[in-house]
């Protein structure tokens, strides 16, 4: 087959998505003769740029979940539910590893295959906490006071909606996860105690993480910035190795909270080749594909791959001390309004932090942006 006739897919440019990615693509031209191109945009395109403008340039796309809802409404991908028998998707559902799968269901509709598995989780470097003669904190008390007695050892990314990640993993653990209805949070007090949490971090942080996505966090450590921890960010197995900075991954301080992040496998609208491209897909994502992703620096979704001893010893035991996180991290509001509202609410978060607002006038801001998409959707 010609390369032309390749498949085409679209990743996100990073090793935890593409390594994989690429092994599988060897693996499935050996058996299929398909041959497959892989083309990559950047974290904040993943995390931002609507479906419907992706549609066109691929056959399949690697999506973040709160976009699918959208897509399908603007008709940008495909439901799985028209392209493949439900005894082909059920077992990657039953498969999967805690909500992987099921933030990829919209109602009835199987939107995407999950392809990838991740949440908020914490970072920390042993050799910096050997030298600062302390152990990596597993609270938010105890970030304070590394940030205070070490200044410049910790930073997190705090760009528009990765700032809004971070309350929202603060939420979960107090109890008050977005759910999706009339309000943000549904208890101010609380939802007030974690913006303050978060104000005081942000406001001890250094400059460069309010332009930072996590990858780039990593690599101004791996620059040569003295970061010793990072409270919250998105697991990535491969920056275990010494060479990437030997990081080691925890759970995040946020008392028992973490929000879902992860990816799936979506088929494009416009495609010529969905059948060839739901192959793919199913395979990618049940045990044979997965097994692969995880000896190939990939965050596999289904469960039993994350129990695989070879995964585990490659990438220094990530799997065994993330699975208790994955397993209960939450899943954001599953509505097409949800994709525009999270820009914006992270704007909006932004801009009172930034502006030093007390606690209660930053969720006063955010239930006000957050109330009016409710509205003009319920209307």
């Amino acid at each position: 087959m010609r390369m032309a006739d390749a498949l085409k897919i679209m990743a996100w440019d990073d090793s935890r998505c593409t390594a994989p990615i690429a092994a599988a693509s060897s693996a499935w031209f050996a058996r299929t003769g398909v041959e497959i191109e892989i083309a990559a945009r950047s974290l904040a395109a993943f995390n931002d740029q609507p479906l419907r403008e992706l549609s066109p340039k691929c056959d399949l796309m690697v999506v973040d979940y709160p976009h699918v809802a959208k897509a399908l409404e603007e008709r940008a991908i495909v439901s799985f539910d028209k392209l493949a028998d439900p005894a082909a998707i059920r077992p990657i559902a039953e498969a999967a590893i805690g909500n992987a799968q099921a933030s990829f269901l919209i109602g009835e509709k199987c939107a995407a295959l999950a392809c990838d598995a991740a949440c908020h989780l914490s970072a920390f470097r042993p050799d910096q906490f050997a030298r600062l003669g302390r152990e990596a904190p597993t609270t938010m008390g105890g970030v304070f006071a590394l940030m205070e007695s070490k200044p410049g050892t910790v930073a997190a990314a705090l760009h528009h909606t990765d700032a809004l990640s971070v309350l929202m993993s603060l939420a979960h653990g107090a109890g008050i996860p977005p759910d999706g209805g009339r309000r943000f949070f549904r208890d101010a007090g609380k939802a007030s105690a974690c913006a303050a949490a978060l104000a005081r971090f942000a406001s001890k942080a250094p400059e460069y993480c309010w332009n930072s996505t996590p990858q780039e966090i990593f690599r101004i450590a791996s620059a040569g910035a003295e970061i010793a921890y990072i409270p919250f960010t998105f697991g990535y197995s491969r920056m275990v190795e010494a060479g990437r900075g030997g990081w080691r991954f925890a759970p995040p301080p946020a008392g028992g909270g973490s929000l879902l992040g992860g990816a799936g496998m979506a088929v494009s609208s416009h495609s010529r080749r969905q059948a060839a491209a739901a192959e793919f897909a199913l395979w990618y994502c049940g045990c044979e594909g997965q097994a692969l992703a995880a000896r190939n620096f990939g965050q596999p979704s289904r469960a039993s791959a994350w129990d695989d001893p070879g995964a585990s010893a490659e990438s220094a035991d990530f799997f065994n001390s993330a699975r208790t996180t994955q397993e209960i991290a939450f899943v954001r509001p599953l509505a097409s309004w949800w994709p525009a509202a999270q820009l914006e609410l992270g704007a909006a978060l932004v801009e009172e932090l930034r502006r030093k607002s007390d606690p209660e006038r930053i969720i006063l801001a955010l239930e006000s942006v957050y109330g009016r998409h409710w509205t003009e959707a319920e209307a």
